[in-house]
Formats: structure tokens, sequence, C-alpha cells
């Protein structure tokens, strides 16, 4: 039986793929249905031929999201980032990253070592003077935000986290931006935080990340122009 139409192959060649059988005909790429003549590539019982499978499943650049073919050199980042010589900057100010220097990955983009302690700098800046809740490491309920009547509710006090805590709650965020409920009450006992706490601070840092993209796109602009 063909596994692309379904019928009985009657014909005096059969086309053999992985453990199917497939008429000639029927053969083609699931994507551009170009017909897999000399070579194909499969994968979840779908065939491909090699240029698209390489644009589906081949390795991306992790800035760029472009294909990162084999013959080209590229920077990498731990385990599982790879990037196109060009692209291993620092994301907020744009300067190359050269081999030797220091940098940290943060939500799948590069900081410089510069960035980075400007960053650090502006959050115990900010958990100091404790007037701003949308970049610092610190977490406060949102009740004491102006309701619709006008009024303020009760203010309650902002949590402040340990060295510790906030480790642990930037490795987490590095794994996933937002991660599920039982992600978070896990992290609330481990911390021994509550999971409003715990809630709060996910939603101030993907603020604080957001805020930070959106700078190092106005510079790029800026660069470009």
């Amino acid at each position: 039986v063909c596994e692309g139409c379904g019928l009985g192959i009657a014909d005096r060649y059969v086309m053999r793929v992985a453990d199917g059988s497939w008429h000639e005909d029927c053969l083609v790429c699931c994507i551009c249905h170009a017909p897999l003549v000399h070579s194909c590539f499969t994968r979840s019982g779908r065939v491909y031929c090699r240029q698209d499978y390489d644009r589906v499943y081949g390795a991306k650049c992790g800035r760029c999201g472009e294909r990162l073919y084999p013959h080209e050199l590229v920077m990498r980042a731990g385990s599982s980032l790879a990037f196109h010589l060009p692209c291993f900057g620092c994301f907020i100010c744009g300067r190359p990253l050269q081999k030797g220097d220091q940098f940290v990955v943060r939500a799948g983009q590069l900081l410089c070592r510069d960035d980075l302690e400007k960053d650090l700098f502006l959050i115990q800046s900010t958990t100091n003077n404790n007037n701003n809740n949308n970049g610092d490491d610190s977490a406060a309920d949102d009740s004491s935000r102006p309701r619709h009547d006008g009024r303020r509710g009760p203010k309650r006090p902002r949590t402040i986290l340990t060295s510790a805590q906030r480790r642990q709650f930037k490795a987490s965020f590095e794994i996933s931006p937002k991660p599920c409920r039982k992600v978070r009450e896990a992290l609330a006992k481990e911390t021994g935080l509550s999971v409003r706490v715990v809630q709060v601070w996910f939603q101030n840092q993907r603020a604080k990340m957001k805020k930070l993209q959106r700078k190092a796109k106005i510079e790029a602009e800026k660069n470009g122009s």
C-alpha cells in the first residue's frame, strides 16, 4: 500500500522510504511537492526535499533566526545557542563580542559585561529607592494601585529578594519566562515565598525584558540610519 495515496501498488518499481512503500509519482516533498527522485528526508512520517528539511529542522541563528549552514563559521553560547558571526553581539548596545569576551545569556539573548553591570546597578538602585516596580528584583502586590473609583487600596510592603532567591528565579526565567502554575508553586515552596510574590516577580521581569528589547531596537534603528 502506498504511503502517499493509500492505494495498492501494482507498478513494476516501488519506491522505498524508511519502512514505507510509495508510488513513484506519490513520492514528493510534503511542502513544495517537488518529485523526490534521487534523495529525500523523512521525519514524523513526512518526507521532504533537502531545502525544505533544512529550512524547517535545520539549526538557526539565535539572533536573526536565519538558517545556519554546515559550511558557515558560527559562534556558540552554551550547548544550545549558535549565532552567525555578525550576529554574535550584545543585544542592548550592539557591540560585537569577540572570543574571550565576558557575556551572559538572558532570555536567549546575549548581554555584554558592561550592559550587565549597568542593568544590575539599575536594579539595585531601583530596589533601594523603592519607587519603581518595573525593573527591579523585588515583588510588590498591585493592590496599592488606584482603583476605578480613584481611591487606593491598602498598601502592602514590598518583598526584597535575597541573592539566592534572585539566582533561583533568574535561572528559572531563562528556561521559561512564563512558567506554569506548578513551577510557580514549586519555586514558592523552595524559596519560602508566596505564590503571589513569585508571580509578580515574573511579571516584572517580563516587562523589564520587553523594555530592554525596545531600547535595543531603537538603538539599532539609530545606528542603521
